[in-house]
């Protein structure tokens, strides 16, 4: 715990209501938080959906990565109860190290404790990472100037017949493939198939090495060099069950019973076979196996909206409008069921978020009164986040 009253002259006092938003995710972040009473939520806007990852309260703090590092927030923080919090900027900081070194000291060493964690999963890695790439670099050449046989063998790692609807009417093939740097940005691990219970190697993302560029309109976030999207799903090779690597687990005694029911199916009806480097078209099936397993099993309209509105994001890549607008309209339908008949507590981010990604999609599909509607439910002056505010006030005046 930090001795707070020796920091008192460093910094402002800041009372937070229940619900209230610090910052967001993305933000730029000048300063950090010392909790003087009070709890607060760590929550992360990730690709896979609004996850909580941990709690803080008196004593803790936070944001100090950001101001030292000068980069966008990499977490949302939300007051969990009434809380008081102390706020200090940079300079601040520079003075406790001069002033205090003892204090500062401890927010040293919890900072660098901080960064430990984010450097472990890297522990291991780096020879598997460069012996990938360099067999990545051998294959490139041919792979690219062939690019029709490329999507051929894209297309035959999924073999389908006429009974398993996987791919919608209007699919194809599409000649993109992973860069041979994705591999910086990714670790192997082994994962237990919640399904089956089987093993096997999966590739997850090295949170710590991302850094955020740009976020769309609908919240979809840019990062320098590597595109997350790609690697977000989880498909397990010996039963075919897909999901997001953070609800990987998340699998209940009904709905997995339901599931390896399909599994039955889906592997008489598809051969699933992944080459490197890694195709878009393995991207899409990772995807689609995913709508698979939430159409068999847990059928969570918010869910299946977040698989859509990936695969809205990966038809824009790929510059196929017309499957784009698609599965637009499809992630409209779902958010929108899930939004009036979902029964669940939201917070005021997380219902502001939901609003005004629905009003994007509505606007993209030609729902113009739709979408004006939501971005007003996406406005709270209140407790809501001042730049969700602005940008959904800005979307109605356009």
């Amino acid at each position: 715990m930090i001795d707070v009253t020796k920091l008192s002259q460093f910094g402002k006092i800041k009372k937070y209501k229940p619900d209230q938003t610090f910052f967001c995710q993305g933000d730029p972040g000048h300063e950090m938080f010392i909790i003087l009473q009070g709890r607060v939520g760590v929550f992360v806007n990730s690709y896979s959906g609004f996850s909580s990852i941990t709690e803080y309260g008196p004593g803790d703090f936070f944001g100090e990565m950001s101001m030292i590092q000068k980069l966008p927030r990499s977490e949302t923080i939300h007051a969990l109860e009434a809380t008081i919090a102390m706020e200090i900027n940079a300079d601040s900081f520079q003075k406790i190290i001069a002033e205090e070194p003892r204090i500062a000291q401890k927010i040293v060493k919890r900072i660098n404790n901080r960064l430990k964690l984010q450097e472990i999963e890297t522990i291991g890695v780096a020879k598997v990472a460069e012996a990938k790439q360099e067999i990545t670099s051998g294959q490139e050449e041919s792979i690219i100037n062939d690019n029709e046989g490329m999507t051929r063998d894209a297309a035959s790692s999924a073999q389908q017949t006429t009974n398993v609807e996987l791919f919608p009417p209007g699919h194809k093939g599409y000649p993109t493939i992973s860069i041979s740097t994705d591999n910086e940005y990714l670790f192997e691990k082994e994962a237990v198939c919640a399904v089956c219970e089987q093993k096997f190697s999966v590739k997850r993302v090295r949170s710590s090495k991302l850094r955020l560029q740009s976020v769309d309109a609908d919240l979809r976030q840019r990062f320098t060099d590597f595109e997350p999207l790609w690697y977000l799903v989880w498909v397990c090779p010996h039963c075919y069950y897909a999901n997001f690597y953070s609800d990987f687990k998340k699998v209940t005694v009904a709905v997995k019973k339901l599931l390896l029911e399909h599994s039955k199916q889906l592997k008489s009806q598809l051969s699933l076979e992944i080459k490197e480097p890694l195709q878009i078209d393995h991207v899409f099936l990772n995807y689609y196996l995913a709508l698979q397993t939430q159409k068999a099993g847990e059928q969570d309209p918010e869910k299946i909206a977040r698989i859509w509105l990936r695969l809205a994001w990966l038809y824009d890549d790929v510059d196929d409008k017309e499957m784009m607008v698609m599965a637009s309209k499809q992630a409209y339908e779902n958010y929108k069921d899930a939004y009036y008949n979902k029964d669940c507590s939201r917070s005021v981010d997380q219902e502001q978020r939901l609003s005004l990604v629905m009003g994007e999609l509505s606007l993209r599909i030609g729902e113009t009164f739709e979408a004006a509607k939501h971005f007003r439910l996406a406005i709270n002056h209140r407790l809501g986040n001042v730049n969700i505010n602005r940008q959904a006030e800005d979307r109605i005046q356009e």
